[in-house]
């Protein structure tokens, strides 16, 4: 078992805030932020680039460190089968190139990705948002204020 790196990315505009909708094992519909694994010999800085642009197929600008999270699978729902997980996320806060737009198709979405979509950060509230605890933060960001405390803990 190893540790992976996950990154992520919060990408506000005016109120909303874009967001990626998967399906899970269950069909349920579950929303993350943008992002994934980084590669090996990848900076964390490319990975985000990259994981953007094939999610959501958009260049952006990486702009600052907002969050360090983590998710160890065996402290959470489904710790059965999640126990050899062990991820830490960089969630970093980044913004879309001028007069860019998202595409009807990106160009390499994750198997289980249904779609982006932009939203009004209150609605991550109603959803089944991932990770759910980080829902309060995102409302004050998107508010002005810029968190205090970046390490935010074992999150699922």
């Amino acid at each position: 078992m190893k540790v992976t790196v996950g990154v992520q990315a919060v990408i506000l505009k005016d109120d909303k805030i874009l967001i990626i909708e998967k399906r899970d094992d269950d069909g349920d519909a579950t929303y993350v932020l943008p992002g994934g694994k980084q590669e090996f010999g990848e900076t964390i800085e490319q990975a985000i680039h990259r994981e953007v642009f094939e999610e959501v197929g958009i260049p952006i600008n990486v702009e600052e460190l907002l969050f360090l999270r983590e998710f160890i699978g065996s402290n959470h729902d489904n710790a059965e089968a999640n126990h050899n997980l062990h991820i830490v996320s960089p969630i970093f806060l980044c913004s879309m190139l001028a007069d860019t737009e998202l595409p009807l198709t990106p160009p390499n979405p994750d198997p289980d990705q249904i779609g982006a979509a932009w939203i009004t950060v209150d609605e991550l509230e109603s959803l089944r948002f991932y990770p759910k605890q980080l829902v309060p933060r995102l409302m004050e960001l998107a508010r002005g204020n810029k968190p205090r405390f970046s390490y935010v803990g074992d999150l699922n």
